[in-house]
């Protein structure tokens, strides 16, 4: 059985920011999972915000060496 290890990550973006952060983000590796769209008021306008959860997949070795590092037996 292969096994397959993640990282996550989660970042707000806002409207303006949203699509060029997620293509930086995705050239590095890391596929959207979630995104929640939020409204926020300032400065009397109305602004919209994305909360994301994104994630891109581990070499298991590096995270079975993770794993070691922090094992306490």
């Amino acid at each position: 059985m292969q096994r397959e290890a993640f990282q996550y990550l989660t970042e707000t973006f806002t409207e303006r920011e949203l699509q060029r952060r997620l293509d930086e983000l995705g050239s590095a590796g890391w596929e959207l999972v979630t995104a929640q769209w939020e409204e926020y008021s300032y400065g009397g306008r109305l602004h919209h915000q994305a909360r994301c959860i994104l994630k891109r997949r581990v070499p298991v070795d590096e995270f079975t060496e993770t794993l070691r590092a922090f094992s306490t037996s």
